[in-house]
């Protein structure tokens, strides 16, 4: 039987080792209570509903396009889009996949390299960088919510099993993390 010597051994636990670091896992969070019956807006209502709290609208002001934006008076901004297959040039993937293989940074699956090489350009402008990205996964009901936490810009992207075409994708200026749980996850669902 042979036997590894233990400087190959060694040289193996160290790659290892790299090969994790290098791929930070996601934090899985607990999911939040959702917010009590209040007045409030809901965007992205044909995807995955968001209700954000009227109190922290006041003086925001919103536009309408490929998408939903809100400018806050505080500096604050908010858009929300839904992204398609049309979108991405109709690749080969469940949409509803796609912010698992962005988040993770695991883009095996995709065998087409044009596709490969655009959610990987995705990637980086999401998670990196990494030393000031806190990423994490939360699931509320049927939804899961990825997140690329910074105070100055935040991505979440949500997705559900009952929408394998689609995925909701929310840009965030200047959100603190106490603000998206209460304004942001506290809503997912229209709850």
């Amino acid at each position: 039987m042979n036997r590894f010597s233990p400087t190959a051994l060694a040289l193996l636990l160290c790659l290892s080792a790299v090969a994790c670091a290098s791929s930070p896992k996601l934090n899985v969070l607990d999911p939040v209570e959702p917010r009590k019956e209040a007045p409030g807006v809901t965007v992205s209502r044909v995807a995955h509903p968001i209700t954000l709290p009227l109190e922290s609208l006041a003086g925001a002001s919103f536009i309408g396009s490929d998408g939903e934006l809100i400018l806050y008076d505080d500096r604050k901004g908010l858009f929300a889009t839904v992204v398609t297959p049309e979108d991405w040039g109709n690749p080969s993937i469940q949409m509803n996949q796609a912010p698992d293989y962005i988040f993770n940074r695991d883009l095996s699956s995709v065998e087409d390299p044009e596709f490969r090489k655009e959610l990987e350009g995705i990637t980086r402008m999401t998670l990196e960088p990494a030393g000031e990205k806190q990423t994490s996964v939360m699931t509320v009901g049927e939804i899961t919510a990825y997140i690329a936490f910074s105070p100055k810009k935040t991505v979440i992207m949500l997705t559900s099993p009952a929408k394998p075409d689609l995925f909701t994708q929310l840009v965030l200026d200047n959100f603190s993390w106490d603000e998206i749980e209460n304004e942001i996850l506290k809503g997912i669902g229209g709850q």
